[in-house]
């Protein structure tokens, strides 16, 4: 089984714990023993204990109806509603009820696939239990689990699949040492940006699977946060397609270069290789710097102009979050070309050209896609002997969806004694240059 395989499915057995963690048991009977003596007197106590509209209701309710004894109130209300039982496990569950303090209501939470409840009639509303010390009755009602977040139902008796947590946990640990195990046993393909990519983007699609499942698995459909759910993981899910679909097609085209369907390979040395590292960083540090502090003085201009406007706090709360943005964008600026820096040097620096797509010590770039195309590609002598290739993808951006293109250019060094190789690249490559997807 690949790597990708394994962490699916480890993940879907992530996600299925959680979900056997918090799925509810389908039907629970709600018991609360009935205080009949309660129930008497808050019917015929006089008015004068009660206060406003409580005490003019019951005096309304007397006026038109007498007092009865007892046993007449309570067969008023069980006529036709009563079920019967001699089993003896019924005691307990009495018993257990009659020991709950004073304070508290007489209400418990039962299985009905557990005895003494099996059988009992739907459609029915009291039990009447007789034994020496007299007559008492439990009123029933059953609850789907779409109705458990009306009642305050203790968390093992509402999640019946708790009982089995060491089962539970287990499988969810061994879920996460599947996901993160063997990834340093990864092939070039695995290992790459493309690799990685597609593995995320389907360990994210079973996950976001999960999510909209959780609804209809939780009983929680019709609810508002349940449409959310299930909206906002299908959007996601969808996104997450997009990305298995994108980095499926770039991992296939690394696994056709390296099975021979490419341009040119070349490896280096370890002082060509850092030499290079250590140059490409600068060029990529230096450009992205230059595009934050353009970005920057655009925020600050807008900022400032909008508070010279607008002269409220509102606009000074826009100047405040534009900055915060600029900040990130500064760490990302500063923290994105170092962390690749620090990457290829921990390599030894390998780099397959193709038709389609340059694999570059682990970073796939590609413009075989829908919006993607190569704009340019020329080999330059100095400092180093060096392809530099530029290609582009389509982004949308403001609400009328402006179209705009976006720039990339990956630099790749040319190994001593291979500059023949380059330049047959470029003349190779120059022909597709400009057209595109």
């Amino acid at each position: 089984m690949g790597l990708m395989q394994r962490q699916v499915l480890a993940t879907a057995v992530i996600v299925a714990a959680l979900m056997a963690w918090w799925f509810p048991a389908p039907l629970l009977i709600r018991g609360e023993l009935v205080q009949w003596g309660r129930l008497y007197e808050n019917r015929y106590a006089p008015p004068g204990s009660k206060l406003g509209a409580t005490a003019l209701g019951r005096a309304f309710v007397q006026s038109v109806t007498g007092p009865m004894p007892l046993t007449e109130f309570i067969a008023s209300r069980t006529q036709g509603q009563e079920v019967l039982v001699k089993d003896p496990a019924w005691a307990g569950i009495f018993a257990e009820l009659e020991e709950l303090s004073a304070s508290e209501r007489s209400v418990r939470f039962f299985d009905p696939a557990l005895a003494p409840f099996v059988g009992l009639d739907p459609g029915r509303r009291y039990v009447e239990w007789q034994d020496e010390g007299g007559i008492r009755h439990l009123e029933y009602q059953f609850l789907p689990a779409r109705d458990f977040e009306e009642h305050e139902i203790p968390a093992e008796v509402k999640f019946s699949l708790r009982q089995h947590w060491a089962l539970i946990l287990a499988a969810g640990l061994c879920g996460v040492f599947f996901v993160f195990a063997g990834r340093s046993k990864t092939n070039l393909v695995e290992s790459s940006s493309a690799g990685k990519g597609l593995r995320w983007s389907a360990i994210c699609a079973t996950a976001l699977t999960g999510m909209m499942l959780w609804p209809f698995v939780h009983q929680t459909v019709g609810s508002g946060f349940s449409y959310a759910a299930i909206l906002m993981s299908g959007l996601f899910l969808l996104g997450a397609f997009v990305g298995m679909w994108l980095f499926g097609r770039q991992a296939a085209m690394v696994r056709r270069m390296i099975g021979g369907a490419h341009l040119a390979h070349f490896t280096y040395s370890p002082e060509e290789w850092t030499r290079f590292v250590h140059w490409n960083f600068g060029e990529e540090a230096s450009e992205k710097k230059s595009i934050w502090w353009l970005i920057f003085v655009i925020s600050v201009v807008i900022g400032l102009g909008l508070m010279a406007v607008m002269r409220d706090e509102a606009s000074v709360w826009v100047f405040g979050m534009l900055m915060a943005l600029m900040a990130l964008l500064r760490v990302l600026a500063v923290g994105l070309p170092r962390l690749a820096y620090r990457r290829h040097l921990g390599r030894n620096g390998e780099v397959y050209i193709g038709e389609d797509g340059i694999y570059l010590d682990g970073s796939v770039h590609s413009w075989n896609s829908l919006g993607t195309r190569l704009d340019a590609v020329e080999f330059q002598a100095s400092p180093l002997p060096h392809l530099r290739f530029v290609y582009s993808y389509l982004m949308v951006a403001g609400r009328s969806l402006y179209f705009f293109r976006n720039y990339v250019t990956v630099r790749v060094p040319v190994p001593s004694g291979r500059e023949a190789d380059g330049k047959a690249v470029v003349q190779r490559l120059k022909g597709g240059a400009g057209s595109g997807s």
